[in-house]
């Protein structure tokens, strides 16, 4: 395996990520660090100390089960305990428990012995601020292929620049164009609604139409897939990225009350299009077209094209 110097290592991670997607910045970043430190699998998962439970989860070449395991048995897993107390400093568990000891145990045999892990070197970050702890452990599944002091310098050097790197990720993220949105304040949580990146202009439209203190955490429930809603004169869009959510947050107007189809004819008139022009992009008759114009008309309380343009550009609609 092609090797490569922590200094390089930190490079890359900082150059190379803006190229990566925020859904695949996990799995890209550990296979990085794998030029650095060998392992045979590896987990990269977050959650907020107050409940200790994994909010978003990557495993590469181990089952993604592990930490449903880990969860299970966190109860008798002493490493834990280690890594909150010195948190940024990477544990290996034989620093923790004897081998002998640790090979007899219910937690090898029940937690770790399926997945074949025999050796485990782990550190922990956790945000003061946020209450989001980082966990990144390394397994190797050979018994005599021990973590060495170097690599334990190596990883506690640079789990920091992963987290910051990650960060970095997000707050990009945050700015990224959504097709067909004009996105000014966005956050990225995950699927508990914890913030991990914010606009502070977000938290600010919050606070001021839903009359609720900003926290740490969003205040609606998150779904399982992209979706739009509107709370308190508020249009959401939330999108799916990985484990994590960019949800964007704007007041609602007057296009909101459109539907889809009627919304596509306006973008074709703030293009300019005529009722032909129209009709053949949305596979539609022209007759059909001046039909959801007339509703759109209705809906808005006006009367001609110039009034229509001027309400999607009052309303920043994207005609897109």
């Amino acid at each position: 395996m092609k090797t490569v110097s922590p200094d390089n290592f930190i490079s890359r991670l900082y150059r190379e990520s803006s190229r990566i997607s925020l859904q695949d910045f996990p799995v890209w970043a550990l296979s990085l660090l794998r030029q650095n430190i060998n392992f045979d699998g590896a987990i990269w998962g977050t959650g907020h100390i107050s409940t200790k439970v994994f909010h978003t989860q990557t495993a590469i070449d181990i089952s993604s089960d592990i930490f449903a395991q880990l969860k299970e048995y966190l109860a008798i897993n002493p490493i834990f305990e280690t890594l909150f107390s010195t948190q940024g400093g990477a544990v290996d568990m034989r620093d923790v428990i004897p081998d002998e000891q640790f090979y007899d145990s219910p937690l090898y045999h029940h937690c770790f012995k399926p997945f074949g892990i025999e050796r485990i070197l782990s550190s922990i970050h956790i945000d003061e601020r946020s209450g989001i702890f980082t966990l990144l452990t390394l397994y190797r599944y050979n018994r005599e292929d021990r973590f060495t002091i170097q690599e334990k310098n190596i990883q506690s050097r640079l789990l920091y620049h992963l987290i910051s790197a990650a960060s970095h990720r997000q707050r990009l993220a945050l700015s990224e164009q959504e097709k067909g949105l004009n996105i000014h304040c966005c956050a990225i949580c995950d699927c508990e609604g914890i913030y991990h990146s914010v606009d502070s202009s977000f938290l600010d439209i919050l606070e001021s139409h839903l009359q609720t203190p900003a926290m740490q955490k969003f205040p609606f429930p998150i779904a399982a897939h992209d979706n739009q809603f509107t709370e308190g004169g508020l249009q959401f869009n939330q999108t799916r990225l990985g484990d994590l959510y960019r949800i964007s947050v704007r007041i609602k107007n007057q296009l909101d009350e459109l539907t889809i189809r009627e919304k596509q004819v306006v973008s074709g008139i703030c293009k300019g299009g005529t009722f032909k022009q129209i009709a053949r992009e949305l596979e539609l008759s022209p007759s059909t077209i001046s039909n959801h114009l007339y509703r759109i008309y209705s809906k808005l309380g006006i009367h001609t094209r110039s009034e229509l343009v001027l309400i999607a550009n009052d309303c920043e609609f994207n005609a897109g």
